[in-house]
């Protein structure tokens, strides 16, 4: 599997604007290399899920930083990380399982 894809990790910060309200951004944390891959029409059809919602899974390298509060941005859009898998095949990497913001 090759990790050909340019991705930017995004954490989540909380803060306040210059008027004082709540306000939430999206720094990026690091750009890596990974290898994204997006479920096929046929597996969302098999899985009965709603086809207007993205998903990605995500393969790149452990890191230990990485959780459910990040995001992912690969070619412009966003996703949310939904879960991150421990790769069983080899230790080294993890995946990323995403789904496009809305």
């Amino acid at each position: 599997m090759k990790m050909n894809d340019r991705i930017t990790l995004l954490k989540r910060e909380s803060g306040r604007n210059a008027a004082g309200q709540p306000a939430e951004t999206w720094p990026d944390v690091a750009t890596i290399w990974a290898h994204v891959k997006f479920e096929t029409g046929a597996q969302v059809l098999r899985a009965n899920a709603d086809i207007s919602v993205v998903r990605v899974s995500i393969r790149i390298r452990v890191r230990a930083d990485v959780d459910q509060t990040f995001r992912v941005r690969h070619k412009g859009v966003e996703y949310d990380v939904k879960s991150v898998i421990p790769d069983s095949s080899d230790r080294a990497f993890m995946f990323l399982v995403c789904e496009a913001t809305r």
